[in-house]
């Protein structure tokens, strides 16, 4: 029998693994290793979370706290932590807490096997597409979907690009009658294919977009050679009752905190 703590540190090893493969070409973005934990820190955006967050710290490397929080403190910046469940995890939020860390919310990270069944008709008008070399509307696509507030859509199309680069990584564009719509992304580390970012444009909501969109994923994901999807959402979100409606169920929930929070 797979050890639970096991299989749930693959998803959070892959789900981490995509997120460092794209950051790690942004310019402005560093990424600085504290044993097994990364910390990443966009000086320039302080309090957007994907940019300033510590992925993979474990209670074994609690003794690495200290550390984390000087470096993110020379910067002037209170970094987010998704925190993950795992034997100890008590003593990691004690030290957490003394170094003026709470807890902010929950994620869910949700699996199933694979392969999925077979899926049936695309809803109607809707089509998928992997993107090639074209990225411009899924570079728009994405951002607009997850509502980017004007001031920084630009910034987040750009950084959206960079996700082009990203070894192991497959986009997908929904349209409905033609009409770019949603947009999702794909990221596969056998066993894991995991289901990495979505959006949809608010006027094509309700239409099937993200439900072609998974489909599409899990196929691709199976056909790849793995074995297991993963999905990461905020709880209780449309996001999570989209993957629930696919098949998948609970793995685990993330505790997410931030540091340096006073109110």
């Amino acid at each position: 029998m797979v050890n639970p703590h096991d299989a749930a540190r693959e998803l959070e090893w892959t789900g981490g693994e995509y997120m460092l493969r794209w950051l790690d070409q942004a310019p402005d973005t560093s990424i600085t290793p504290f044993g097994a934990a990364y910390a990443v820190m966009t000086p320039d955006l302080p309090d957007v979370n994907f940019l300033n967050m510590v992925h993979r710290l474990l209670p074994e490397d609690i003794d690495q706290v200290p550390r984390i929080v000087a470096h993110y403190a020379d910067a002037g910046i209170q970094p987010w932590l998704e925190v993950m469940p795992a034997p100890g995890f008590d003593d990691l939020a004690a030290a957490l807490a003394e170094a003026g860390g709470r807890q902010v919310g929950f994620l869910a990270m949700s699996e199933r096997d694979l392969p999925a069944p077979p899926a049936g008709p695309l809803p109607p008008g809707v089509t998928v597409e992997v993107v090639g070399s074209d990225f411009d509307d899924f570079a728009r696509v994405l951002p607009v979907g997850h509502g980017v507030p004007a001031d920084y859509l630009e910034d987040a199309i750009r950084r959206t690009r960079q996700r082009a680069g990203v070894v192991g990584a497959r986009h997908y564009l929904a349209r409905i009658d033609g009409v770019p719509a949603a947009a999702a992304a794909l990221f596969v580390l056998p066993p894991v294919a995991y289901l990495a970012s979505a959006s949809t444009l608010e006027p094509y909501r309700q239409r099937g977009c993200q439900t072609a969109l998974i489909r599409r994923r899990l196929a691709d994901g199976a056909a790849a050679g793995c074995s297991r999807a993963a999905a990461i959402t905020d709880w209780g979100s449309q996001s999570h009752a989209n993957i629930a409606r696919a098949g998948f169920h609970g793995a685990y929930t993330k505790a997410v905190w931030r540091l340096g929070v006073t109110s």
